[in-house]
């Protein structure tokens, strides 16, 4: 998760967890939380997933290995990842 949306969910957190004022009406968060999950789990894909690209790539791997193992032409892969690598 990047810092700044680490931040606003955290700061959304204690707003929730402070009531956020008298007049509100009391609402679950379960799919709120479950929202932030899966958006903390995909961050954590993300990075691990260009960890193991730029891996690849310092280990003499071709962009169209790359590709066919996301599922996406060589092309697609390289202007997706290829600032991630130099």
């Amino acid at each position: 998760m990047s810092p700044t949306r680490a931040q606003r969910a955290a700061a959304l957190g204690a707003w929730t967890d402070d009531g956020g004022g008298d007049d509100l009406v009391e609402a679950g968060t379960d799919e709120l939380e479950a929202i932030a999950r899966y958006a903390a789990r995909r961050d954590h894909l993300e990075t691990a997933l260009a960890d193991a690209i730029r891996i690849a790539r310092r280990n003499g791997r071709s962009w169209s290995q790359i590709g066919a193992r996301l599922g996406v032409s060589k092309q697609a892969a390289q202007r997706k990842y290829s600032k991630l690598t130099s």
